[in-house]
């Protein structure tokens, strides 16, 4: 199947796109925020599990509060997408929406809140794309988690050479081009952190303004030819 044979919010772009959002918000956090992931929780178990061995609490309640925010944030978009599966909306489009008006109050007070709030807000975020985006062209898919990218993208890639397999050559460059989306997304916070210090969120800002964008014009092009 052609690319353009799948949803908007299936395509490869829009999936590498997603990416790099998720790529950005944990620099950003990890940068500006108290070095907690708004996303990336296995990090932030393992960083919770190095503090407590060196008997250092002062930093455990940021940890606890971004998985905590994570686990809430999932089951809010969990909520939202019961609510919405029966109604005639795209849920991609208003997750999109939700995830926007987040960061962009995140941004205004990114300077006035405690790095805590902040995180439990980044990782409210963070949940709601994780939970609403895991296909790329029908297939499973995690804009977050960078490790399993790396092991299918990885077998692929053998399967591919291996076996002259061209469908798994093909996922394999699909996964590797996720994959340098998320640190295309983390080299942006790097480059615009020194510039724009907290305000450098702007970067994941735009992205989802632009997919917004994207799926706006692709539905209401759906509408007109119908």
């Amino acid at each position: 199947m052609e690319e353009t044979d799948f949803p908007a919010h299936e395509q490869l772009l829009f999936g590498s796109a997603l990416t790099m959002i998720a790529g950005a918000l944990d620099a950003y956090s990890y940068l500006e925020h108290g070095e907690i992931f708004a996303g990336l929780q296995t990090g932030n178990f393992i960083l919770l599990g190095i503090h407590l061995g060196r008997m250092e609490f002062s930093t455990v309640g940021h940890y606890l509060a971004s998985i905590l925010a994570f686990a809430v944030g999932t089951m809010l978009a969990r909520g939202l997408q019961h609510l919405l599966e029966k109604r005639s909306v795209n849920q991609q489009y208003i997750v999109l929406w939700y995830e926007l008006v987040l960061l962009v109050f995140v941004m205004i007070a990114t300077n006035r809140l405690p790095d805590i709030v902040i995180t439990t807000l980044l990782s409210l975020a963070a949940a709601a794309e994780l939970q609403e985006f895991r296909r790329i062209k029908g297939a499973p898919f995690t804009p977050l988690m960078m490790t399993g990218n790396l092991r299918k993208a990885s077998a692929s890639l053998y399967d591919g050479v291996r076996y002259h397999d061209h469908k798994a050559s093909s996922q394999a460059l699909d996964t590797f081009t996720v994959l340098g989306s998320f640190a295309i997304g983390a080299i942006l916070i790097g480059l615009f952190s020194k510039i724009l210090a907290g305000f450098a969120l702007i970067v994941p800002i735009l992205i989802i303004i632009g997919l917004i964008t994207w799926l706006y014009r692709t539905h209401h092009h759906r509408r007109w030819k119908h």
